[in-house]
């Protein structure tokens, strides 16, 4: 057994490799003698019995994987590489079943997933679509039920192989607009975060878990946790990787926003967000005006990147900082601000203005989720504001108010 996991490892290493190793491969059939005769050899090299059920399962194993590098050298069809690498991966996750536990090819997990995903896309460009992409989800589950399987902790278990399946189901599904079928895998995750450890992985491992569960969490709106994970994705990835550090920067910046942080223009011009630009100063001066603006300019950016409900959801952060801004302007000393006055305000900064009882009803929305701390009589029309902290900070209300926060609607 222990050849056995040597022998994925090597092939791991083989399959990494470039130039003239891999092109002298061009010439292999499934049926070559010269892969029966490699074959056997490293059978022999690697100290597996003659008659073996698990030495079949590696011949054949071998046998596939060594086709799919020599299809890949000569440049063949990539619907045609794709299944023939898909049927390596089943017996890969034959083989890592059958692996003890302490002897589990992480870098090998590691790199047939990342190679089933980018084969389905390619096969994807040119085959019915649908078709590999959806073969590859159902080859992946099985690996990362084989992972499930392990009751150790990592890094020594198969446990530890499970947050590359995962990665991996992460990319496809985003891809396939099916983020919340995200929800199993990373549910499972963390369940077993004790055991998996994810501190152990390597760090690229950790940014690409982190930047996709941070953006199911702005999925989901839990923008805490969104802010939280992509704030590490984004520090923990390489400096010289931009490409992958503007896709970061992308949705943390609508987190940031709804907490009320307001990323610097030179931050956004720096990473060509320029979409973030002009909404970001709307939203923070309260310019609804130029918000609305923005958000219908931008509108389909926003739809495209899967922002687009929570960017509309900062009008309510957008009127909260117009509101701080009318209450500095009047300078009432007593806290107790007629809404008429509020009125007034607003028909100078919001052509057209809003009906009296919109205005009201909006602060009461706003006090009623914590926006505000406030209490309005309504008959009076008079809205008296907390001395201490009227409008605490974004974060402290958001933890605690949530759902009601975000249902806020105008």
């Amino acid at each position: 057994t222990d050849g056995l996991s040597d022998g994925i490892q090597f092939l791991d290493l083989l399959a990494l490799s470039s130039g003239k190793a891999i092109s002298e491969l061009s010439a292999i059939s499934k049926t070559s003698a010269r892969i029966t005769n490699l074959r056997y050899a490293l059978s022999g090299i690697l100290g597996l019995p003659q008659e073996n059920s698990l030495t079949v399962l590696w011949n054949d194993f071998l046998s596939n994987h060594l086709l799919y590098l020599a299809q890949k050298a000569r440049g063949k069809e990539p619907t045609e590489v794709f299944a023939n690498f898909n049927q390596s991966f089943v017996y890969f996750t034959k083989l890592f079943k059958a692996m003890p536990e302490g002897r589990i090819c992480a870098q090998a997990t590691k790199w047939f997933c990342v190679e089933l995903y980018s084969l389905a896309k390619e096969a994807e460009q040119i085959g019915k679509k649908g078709t590999y992409i959806n073969e590859a989800v159902r080859s992946v589950q099985q690996l990362f039920a084989a992972c499930q399987s392990s009751t150790l902790e990592a890094p020594g278990s198969k446990l530890f192989c499970a947050i590359f399946c995962t990665n991996a189901l992460f990319k496809i599904f985003f891809s396939l607009d099916m983020i919340q079928a995200c929800q199993t895998p990373l549910k499972w995750v963390m369940q077993n975060e004790d055991k998996i450890h994810i501190e152990y992985y390597p760090m690229s491992t950790q940014v690409t878990f982190k930047y996709f569960s941070g953006r199911m969490a702005l999925y989901q709106m839990d923008i805490v946790k969104a802010e939280e994970d992509l704030q590490f994705a984004f520090q923990h990835c390489h400096k010289n990787a931009h490409k992958n550090r503007k896709l970061i920067i992308r949705y943390l910046i609508p987190a940031k926003l709804m907490l009320g942080t307001y990323p610097a223009e030179e931050l956004l011009k720096k990473f060509k967000l320029k979409e973030y630009i002009g909404i970001t100063q709307a939203v923070k001066s309260g310019n609804l005006k130029k918000f609305s603006e923005q958000l219908d300019i931008y509108e389909e950016s926003f739809i495209s990147k899967g922002v687009y409900l929570v960017m509309d959801k900062l009008r309510t952060v957008a009127y909260r900082n117009l509101f701080k801004k009318i209450v500095k302007i009047l300078s009432i000393p007593d806290n107790r601000l007629k809404i008429d006055e509020i009125d007034k305000v607003l028909a100078t900064l919001l052509p057209p203005p809003l009906d009296p009882l919109e205005t009201e009803c909006i602060l009461a929305n706003m006090i009623h989720q914590g926006l505000i701390k406030a209490y309005i009589s309504h008959e009076k029309r008079i809205m008296i504001m907390s001395k201490v902290n009227p409008f605490p900070k974004l974060r402290e209300i958001y933890i605690g108010t949530k759902k009601q926060f975000l249902n806020i609607k105008y």
